[in-house]
């Protein structure tokens, strides 16, 4: 059973990386190539333009339904619309360019295409109602866009975008769903759950729904959780809802939607993913859409073989391992800083609000003599800086470099 489980875990791999790495450079590409200023100039009047131009601009990127609030907060504050804000908020954190590529191999085009065009009339449908009926944005004034300045050649940008922001930041929950997946693809027989029809209809998509709205799952990781629910024997409809609720929705990212922009509009972003949601699984169940077959068909038969799915699939399992010892490594600095709190500088800075914020922070500061380790963190507005005793430490050369990133700073208590 163990080795059974292993090989299945591999064949997920194997599957899941040439995507995702594709994805992950095209997410890259965007990031630097396309102008902020220019989204935003068409952002800004209310209305079903707005809000059709706002899910046009959130389908391709690449942001977890956790990491899209400050950008949407941000967004808002350079003035687009409360329609615009609820469209991107809604789309954005149910495909992505990367996740799309992912869902594409696994599962089939025509899978992919139904996440993609189900996200945008999700957005479009929430952003044009809440633009009517919306009741306005709370504690604007408390929300910052990301500020940092990103140096280096285009190719490094692309390259610290990709990988050491959106990988790192997704490689927990990534790992989580390709273990569910396969210990689902382990301990039942394919379409097991088939035998229960009951799943084929309304109810289906409704234990789909429940499934994914509590749970926190981005955009990519989501996909082998679903393809584990079609081999199960779960009807392709209800793989959607799952794909479209599992990313935009969990707990945390509800009340902090609920908390900014209020209790309208927050109804609004629930009912649109579950009304859409349902809706598009609904008519996916209908069509009778074929899924790919060659997601697990078991060892050796992969839809992308040979060297080139082996190298992703190791590049990839090398990349977790390394964020994981990284992050480990953070967290054992950061606890022993406690304990020797000489060795350790506190910086408090504000305007952090995600992973690229921090992690311009430390690229900045790790390159300064005297520092060992530095640790950023955006939920408590603050910079550690583990120091090296025998070399002489200059704090106020690191807050003005962190000032001239774009943040505000001033050394701990």
């Amino acid at each position: 059973m163990v080795s059974e489980f292993l090989q299945v875990l591999w064949n997920t791999v194997t599957e899941l990386a040439p995507s995702l790495i594709l994805g992950l450079l095209l997410a890259g590409l965007l990031h630097v190539f396309v102008k902020k200023d220019r989204i935003l100039s068409h952002l800004g009047k209310p209305g079903f333009i707005s809000s059709a131009k706002a899910a046009l601009v959130g389908v391709p990127l690449p942001l977890c339904s956790c990491g899209v609030l400050p950008a949407a907060m941000g967004l808002r504050r350079d003035g687009a619309s409360l329609g615009a804000v609820t469209s991107f908020l809604i789309s954005t954190p149910q495909t992505g360019v990367d996740s799309v590529a992912v869902t594409w191999a696994v599962l089939g085009w025509p899978v992919a295409l139904a996440k993609v065009v189900a996200a945008f009339f999700a957005g479009i449908l929430g952003g044009t109602i809440a633009d009517r009926t919306g009741n306005g944005l709370r504690n604007q004034e408390t929300v910052q866009a990301c500020t940092g300045i990103e140096t280096g050649s285009f190719l490094r940008r692309i390259w610290n975008y990709s990988f050491n922001d959106l990988f790192r930041d997704i490689y927990g929950w990534l790992v989580f769903g390709i273990v569910i997946s396969a210990l689902i693809t382990t301990f039942l027989e394919p379409g097991q759950l088939s035998r229960y029809p009951v799943l084929a209809g309304p109810l289906g998509l409704l234990a789909a729904l429940a499934i994914g709205i509590p749970l926190y799952v981005c955009s990519v990781s989501s996909v082998p959780i679903a393809a584990g629910l079609i081999y199960a024997g779960f009807p392709v409809g209800s793989a959607l809802v799952f794909l479209m609720a599992g990313p935009a929705t969990n707990a945390a990212t509800m009340g902090a939607v609920r908390k900014t922009l209020g209790s309208r509009v927050f109804l609004i972003y629930l009912f649109t993913v579950i009304f859409i949601s349902i809706a598009a699984g609904g008519m996916l169940n209908l069509l009778s859409v074929p899924v790919s077959s060659a997601y697990h068909s078991g060892p050796g038969t992969n839809s992308i073989t040979g060297l080139l799915s082996g190298a992703a699939g190791l590049l990839l399992l090398s990349g977790t391992a390394w964020f994981a010892f990284k992050d480990a490594l953070d967290h054992r600095l950061k606890s022993s800083g406690k304990k020797n709190s000489e060795l350790k500088q506190v910086l408090c800075v504000g305007g952090m609000n995600c992973s690229v914020c921090e992690t311009s922070i430390i690229n900045a500061l790790e390159i300064l003599p005297g520092i060992l380790n530095v640790s950023a963190s955006a939920s408590e507005d603050e910079v550690a800086v583990f120091l090296d005793g025998s070399v002489r430490f200059d704090v106020n050369k690191a807050i003005q470099i962190i000032r001239e990133l774009g943040y505000n700073v001033k050394e701990g208590e």
